[in-house]
Parts: C-alpha cells; structure tokens; sequence
C-alpha cells in the first residue's frame, strides 16, 4: 500500500458493532470484524472508495473481481428478471460485507446499487486469497460464505411455504435485527426504507404491503409513517405471525 493508503488505515475506526442475531435468519460471523483488523495492521491491500446515491457499485454479468466492507451508508444487491421484473436481494448497512461471489472467478449475478451515500473499502480477490495463507482468516471466511448460503437457504424456504405476510414480517424482523437500534419500546430503522423497496424484497406490490403494514401496526407490532417503517417490536410481531400460522 502506498502513502495515502497508510494513512487511511491510521485514520480507519472500528467498524459499526454487531449485536448477536436474535431472530434466526441472518447469519453472524467475525469475517467483516477480522478484515478492518488486518487493514489497520497493514496486512491486507485495499482502496477505499465512495459511491454517491443512487450510484452502482458493481454491475450483474460484468466481470468484477472484488469485495467490499461497507463502512458507512446502505447498499442494495439487485437482481432484473429477463422481462425486466426486479427482485431486491439484500440490503447491507455498515460493517457488512457485499459481493463474495466475485471469489468464484469474477463473475456475478446481482448488480449492488448506493441507497444513500456510501463509504466503503474494496479489497481484490487476489490480495484476500494472499492473506488466507493464514488458516484464521481461512477458517472465517469459509464461516461467513457458509452463514451466507443457510441465509439463502432460509429465504428459499420462506418463499416456497410462506405466504406475502409472513414473508414481510420475516423481512421486518432481520432488517431490524441488521440495520436497527434497540430502544425501550422496539427496535428504530432510522434508514429509509421505503415500502416499494419492501415489495421488491418479498415479491408482492407495494399496496400489500401497505396493506399487511397496517395489519402489523394493529396488532402493535410495527410503527410506519410517510410509507416508510420507522420501528419493530420483535417480539410481538413475532407472536403475530405464529398465531397466524397456528390459525392457518
């Protein structure tokens, strides 16, 4: 790394803390944590880069052959069906890391887009392939691709035995799990998450999820004001979507 790279690792913080997953569908790991150590120890070649809203970070079927550790800021993965339909795969905050398939050979399939401006750190799959000389970095990194996969396996499941509802509230619960801060009366989503957004996530239209939001706040599950969830009360949205499982 030249100069200018050594300072940045001098200038790095701590990443974001991660509190330990609560609601059984997004897989915790110490990869992102052990990658900012290296960084800051000068042991792993990175660039540090911004990308403005709205900007895409990589695009699908281009080859790109780099990770990213989201600093600050939120990034969505997208992938566009053949007619154009778009599924929204995942949205990362800070201290997740976004485009592990680039360790394959390059290639994608997803293209991940800025939601608001973001700062991230790049590294090449050839300088993290050097660094897993070292068997702890091996052994996390096949313990984050593995939690990455039982997530996938889990959404698979959701969307072949659950219904819209159900998968919204699956939904709400990780990205507050992920991207929330505890309070005394639930979990706060301070991102902007839009209810379009929602529908691309769970595969319905956007006056579903409307429509099951409303349902939610009924029951005293969730809040949400000018089409966006502002807070989630885990547990009651949890015996929510068990009564209504036990009822179905």
């Amino acid at each position: 790394m030249g100069d200018l790279a050594q300072v940045m690792v001098g200038q790095l913080e701590p990443l974001p803390s991660r509190r330990p997953g609560n609601t059984g569908t997004t897989a915790r790991t110490e990869f992102p944590e052990l990658l900012g150590d290296l960084v800051r120890r000068g042991q792993l070649s990175y660039t540090r880069t911004s990308f403005a809203g709205g900007s895409t970070v990589y695009r699908g079927q281009h080859p790109d052959e780099s990770i990213y550790l989201v600093l600050a800021g939120r990034v969505k993965t997208i992938v566009h069906s053949r007619s154009g339909k778009m599924c929204l795969l995942r949205i990362y905050g800070a201290g997740e890391v976004v485009g592990e398939l680039a360790l394959l050979d390059g290639a994608r399939t997803e293209t991940a887009v800025a939601m608001d401006p973001v700062d991230m750190l790049r590294f090449s799959a050839e300088s993290l392939f050097r660094a897993l000389d070292g068997r702890v970095l091996h052994r996390h990194l096949i313990q984050h691709l593995a939690g990455r996969l039982a997530e996938q396996q889990t959404s698979i499941s959701h969307l072949v035995t659950d219904d819209s509802e159900q998968r919204l509230g699956v939904t709400l619960l990780d990205l507050a799990d992920r991207l929330g801060r505890p309070g005394p009366v639930g979990v706060t989503i301070h991102d902007r998450i839009t209810q379009e957004e929602l529908a691309h996530i769970v595969g319905t239209t956007r006056s579903r999820i409307g429509y099951f939001l409303r349902r939610f706040e009924e029951a005293g599950a969730v809040e949400f004001r000018t089409g966006r969830v502002l807070r989630v009360r885990p547990a009651a949205l949890r015996f929510y979507l068990d009564a209504r499982a036990d009822a179905g």
